[in-house]
């Protein structure tokens, strides 16, 4: 071999040796370049139109903004259901109602065999760990699969309307998922946080805002929400980790705010409730700033996210979402229908159910009496279309029927879940009662919610005015309703609380006792003699009436808490705390149960499980002086004079002038001293 040639050979074998080296080197650098994190971010009862990078010239969004600004914007994203629970089902499994089983807020049970996001990315290896700020997601309810850490703990929050629901506010959430993320160190995680502040009632906070928002307040709660995701993304960048973090950021449901006559959300399938934010930034991985105006839906997340991994989904179920990574790195998606319903007035009301299917510029919704819109030239969808434009009406019939057809219908799992926490709901608006879906033949027959709204809305005001202190006005405004739809038994129950309110009590029993006419297997009407009874002083009739609630709702927690008072005043002590144990273990968060009960339990000795409750109850609500004071006597009781010090002065800071506050300070003061 000449010298030539052996030249030749040797520079050939370097210059492999140089490009395998080089492949090695690419191949090491992919193999410990750290995998992308997800964090979710989940924004209960936002309007995409109510934030700055959606075009609110008066919103304050500026940490949104600038993710939109790093990432890609959907200018069109539609939600399943216009209600929290559900549409989070569909947000995890990419599946629509009828294919998860998940329709309603406080109904089923999740089936943990479905595909889910979070086990899929808990088995490729990430920590994964959900905070959540309403009682709406508790893990009762399935969601909880696949999480390493699920904070459903509502200690500590505020109450919306009812001791019964519980809601944490954004810098709560947050400062719980900040401690999680930063114990991780270098593990890869998947990071659930959901906000709940934009529901109502909302709030303008003014110790934030100032007034900026005094006449604006649910713009206030979505810059009060803003803010705090603020802080997640500077915890990001303050560690090093945005750049290597896929955020998702997008609206469960969305709010009427009087589109419509819905004020809330639930109800309608309009887009002042269905079309919501979705913003998911990926730097270096997606496109700036880019906007897709395309509509997409919730149930195109999983998908998204798990090819963005490049993982496979932990199961051989078919998703109905779609991966729109495409459209994260700026190209075109073809347009595909979103699929919505809502059916939550059927389970309450036995009003009609409506779904609707939305594509590109159309929308149907499917009801008593149809519905077609026109977005591009009705973006409100004031116009209704159906009897004008029968080819178009019929070829979107056709294709509702077409999605429906491809549905893997199945019915979620059951959940063990009181009455007592359907009140709890109830209070947001959300209701469920039946669970049976009706036929085509039904449907076409039962009220239609767009005549029915106006019902409800005055039951909603009615129950404003008794707390005004106008009952007399309530009254005259519900005797209306009760009159145009008997059958709608919240009519009667507010109607009997303003006859109450004005102390005309044999009209609020003749009210309540032709509810339990008009529907026998009601139990709330039971529920409310039992009180009216209670408060008369005819003990027998209201063990009687309660007990007949719990026939019909044996689960009802509240109707157990009151019985069991009414039989401990009678001397029958074992069954009074087998009544309070059973309310308590369907709902074992109730304020009013657990301080109670460690009444109760005192008045017989019980010192060390009275203080268990009391202390349960003063974490449900730390700002309560009456429950700070109960503790701090039962510190007292067992020799804890340390503790019972700290609690009357509680209950001192939270009302100065508590009776016997400060008698009771300088005692447990002074025997700890002689300790």
């Amino acid at each position: 071999m000449n010298h030539s040639y052996r030249y030749q050979l040797s520079r050939w074998f370097i210059g492999m040796l140089v490009v395998v080296m080089g492949c090695g080197v690419a191949l090491w650098w992919v193999r410990l370049s750290p995998r992308y994190n997800v964090l979710l971010v989940t924004l209960d009862t936002t309007r995409a139109d109510h934030l700055g990078c959606y075009g609110h010239a008066e919103a304050f969004t500026p940490t949104l903004d600038a993710l939109a600004r790093d990432g890609v914007l959907f200018e069109q994203a539609y939600v399943t259901v216009p209600l929290t629970l559900p549409a989070h089902a569909s947000i995890l499994t990419g599946l629509y109602p009828p294919e998860n089983g998940m329709d309603d807020n406080g109904r089923g049970h999740l089936d943990p065999q479905l595909p889910n996001l979070t086990e899929s990315l808990r088995q490729a290896g990430y920590r994964t760990g959900a905070f959540l700020a309403s009682v709406v997601l508790h893990s009762r309810y399935g969601l909880n699969h696949g999480f390493d850490v699920y904070d459903d703990d509502m200690a500590g929050g505020e109450q919306h309307g009812h001791e019964m629901h519980l809601m944490r506010n954004a810098d709560i959430v947050v400062d719980r998922t900040l401690e999680w993320l930063n114990s991780l160190q270098d593990d890869s995680f998947f990071c659930w946080v959901h906000l709940f502040d934009p529901h109502a009632p909302y709030e303008s906070h003014e110790e934030v805002f100032g007034d900026r928002f005094a006449d604006r307040p649910y713009d206030g709660d979505i810059a009060f929400a803003d803010q705090h995701i603020g802080r997640l993304v500077a915890n990001l960048k303050d560690r090093g980790l945005y750049d290597n973090t896929l955020i998702v950021v997008v609206g469960d449901h969305g709010e009427g705010l009087g589109e419509h006559l819905e004020d809330e959300h639930g109800f309608m399938l309009y887009n002042s409730t269905l079309r919501v934010p979705l913003i998911i930034s990926a730097p270096r991985r997606c496109l700036s700033g880019h906007r897709v105006s395309t509509p997409v839906s919730q149930v195109d997340i999983l998908p998204t996210v798990l090819a963005f991994l490049d993982i496979e989904p932990e199961t051989a179920v078919t998703i109905s979402g779609r991966s729109l990574s495409a459209a994260m790195q700026g190209s075109n998606i073809e347009p595909r229908v979103c699929y919505s319903e809502s059916k939550s007035l059927y389970h309450a009301f036995g009003w009609a159910p409506l779904e609707s299917v939305t594509k590109e510029d159309w929308k149907y919704i499917k009801t008593t009496r149809e519905e077609l819109y026109d977005l591009k030239g009705d973006p409100n969808e004031l116009n209704n279309l159906a009897e004008s434009q029968p080819d178009q009406l019929r070829e979107m019939q056709e294709l509702f029927i077409h999605v429906q057809q491809n549905m893997n219908v199945r019915a979620a799992g059951n959940v063990e879940l009181s009455e007592n926490e359907r009140r709890k709901l109830e209070t947001l608006g959300y209701l469920s009662a039946s669970s049976e879906q009706p036929s085509e033949e039904t449907t076409n027959a039962l009220p239609d919610v767009k005549d029915m709204i106006v019902h409800y809305n005055t039951e909603i005001k009615a129950r404003e005015l008794i707390r005004e202190g106008k009952a007399d006005e309530a009254v005259k405004r519900m005797q209306v309703v009760v009159a145009a739809a008997p059958s709608f038994i919240p009519a009667r129950m507010t109607l009997g609380t303003a006859l109450q309110s004005m102390g005309r009590d044999d009209e609020a029993v003749e009210v309540f006792q032709s509810a339990i006419s008009s529907d026998p297997d009601a139990a709330s009407p039971h529920f409310e003699l039992g009180k009216h009874y209670a408060a008369s002083g005819l003990n027998e009739l209201a063990i009687e009436h309660y007990q007949r609630a719990l026939q019909l709702k044996p689960e009802d927690a509240m109707s157990h808490f009151n019985l069991g008072s009414l039989l401990f005043s009678q001397g029958n002590t074992e069954e009074a705390f087998a009544h309070y144990e059973q309310g308590l273990s369907k709902f074992p968060d109730s304020i009013v149960g657990n301080f109670n009960f460690s009444i109760l339990l005192a008045t017989q000795g019980h010192f060390q499980r009275a203080l268990q409750h009391a202390e349960r109850a003063t974490e449900l609500s730390p700002r309560n002086p009456q429950i700070r004071f109960q503790l701090g006597q039962l510190y007292a009781s067992v020799g804890n004079f340390e503790d019972a010090v700290t609690q009357f002065e509680q209950t001192l800071l939270l009302n100065p002038d508590y009776p016997q506050g400060a008698e009771f300070l300088n005692q447990a003061r002074i025997a700890l001293s002689n300790q």
